[in-house]
């Protein structure tokens, strides 16, 4: 095996598992909210408002401190950053448990969306920083399918912990218990298991970690960037706010996913909730493999850009089908919504890679977070718009017309800027 096939091994097994399951914690304690509901609100007298009240404060404080928690991380760098932050929304997500009151719901959600905020960014700055360009579209395919990943194994176990009793703690309560502390416990580890850098890398040889640091060094000169030098002009570049619209249009879908897909499934067919839950979960599936697939090719390609576009464009035309056939033809609108699954899955595989090679400095961890930004934002207006659509229309295909529509737009802006390459 040569010495890049060995340090490229050593980099997916040592590493990019250890962050998977980082991001698969990160996505199953942000998540677990929406099976408590139920439980929590009888539980605290909450009505919907109120609940609603507490996702928008999470989604608040998320999106506020994206970009100084991204500067905080990078300073800290390392294993001591994903400890930090890792433990803190563990923490944080457990204590949910243990909120007395309607009012105490509504802090513990913001300080969740404050202690999960820049996560991402960093995430990102990180493997930036410490993989080869020859394997990083697949470290990221890697980390981001934990997010269906979770979705899949976790739901179940969820669903069986609500109905779990033990002592005076009721189901929702051992439910954030359970799945919030391996968080902590992954977190701390992460001190041992994750270094600041390559030079830090004990588990390569010297000959590996020299091949690794002369491939990075490689990379950074050769890559047609913009960089991120000065925070603030970063934050005025049409780039970034660019990039942040291509993330608008693959999140706008995930968010329309997570939380309208079993209403869209349910209306396609008369399958019983078991049904739907099954069938709920082959469009993540279709989502993760998608992810996987485009991000590991993407590394054989000079130009990332390319199959980015190509990756809207099946979530396009699938999304177009979803649209056209979901009341007439069930089936096949069901294989388009898939296909549109499949579609946003790569976009977003890719994406970030192609972010990496676009961004860079000392402020690209910031500017990554303010990408975030931008494009988590569509949380806003996802659910607002889509609810519109089926009132107005009755039907779940307006929905589709609109993912179709996003991932067409997100087409043109892909293309406008592969010309400042």
């Amino acid at each position: 095996m040569s010495i890049q096939a060995r340090t490229e091994s050593k980099l997916i097994a040592r590493l990019a598992s250890v962050i998977f399951l980082l991001y698969f914690l990160f996505s199953v304690d942000r998540g677990n909210i929406g099976f408590a509901g139920q439980q929590m609100s009888a539980a605290l007298g909450m009505n919907a408002a109120m609940f609603g009240l507490g996702s928008s404060l999470f989604t608040l404080s998320y999106l506020l401190f994206q970009v100084p928690n991204a500067i905080g991380l990078r300073r800290i760098g390392g294993g001591r950053a994903f400890a930090a932050i890792a433990s803190a929304w563990g923490a944080i997500s457990a204590a949910t448990a243990l909120v007395p009151s309607q009012r105490w719901f509504l802090v513990n959600r913001f300080l969740l969306g404050v202690a999960e905020a820049g996560f991402n960014a960093f995430v990102i700055y990180y493997i930036n920083q410490v993989f080869p360009r020859s394997v990083r579209g697949f470290a990221v395919g890697i980390i981001f399918v934990a997010v269906p990943a979770s979705m899949i194994i976790v739901s179940p176990l969820s669903g069986l912990l609500l109905n779990w009793r033990f002592y005076q703690l009721q189901g929702w309560q051992l439910m954030f218990i359970i799945e919030g502390l391996p968080s902590i416990v992954i977190g701390l580890l992460c001190l041992r298991l994750i270094p600041d850098g390559a030079a830090r890398m004990n588990f390569l040889t010297i000959d590996e970690r020299n091949w690794l640091d002369t491939e990075l060094r490689t990379g950074e000169a050769t890559l047609p960037v913009s960089t991120a030098q000065d925070l603030w002009s970063s934050f005025r570049s049409p780039t970034l706010w660019a990039l942040g619209f291509v993330l608008f249009a693959s999140v706008f879908a995930v968010n329309v996913m997570l939380v309208w897909m079993p209403q869209m499934i349910r209306q396609m067919s008369d399958a019983g909730n078991l049904g739907v839950g099954f069938l709920n979960a082959i469009p993540w599936l279709a989502l993760g493999c998608g992810c996987l697939l485009m991000s590991r090719l993407s590394d054989k390609v000079r130009n990332r850009m390319a199959p980015l576009r190509s990756a809207f464009a099946i979530a396009a035309l699938g999304f177009v089908l979803a649209g056209l056939l979901q009341d007439q033809h069930p089936v096949f609108g069901f294989a388009g919504l898939t296909m549109g699954a499949f579609g946003i899955g790569a976009a977003q595989g890719l994406f970030w890679v192609v972010v990496m090679e676009f961004v860079t400095g000392r402020s690209a961890a910031a500017a990554y977070a303010f990408i975030g930004v931008l494009g988590n934002g569509s949380g806003v207006f996802a659910h607002p718009l889509i609810g519109w659509l089926h009132d107005v229309t009755g039907s779940f295909a307006g929905a589709a017309w609109a993912l179709a529509g996003f991932s067409a737009a997100a087409i043109g802006t892909i293309a406008l800027l592969a010309r400042t390459i």
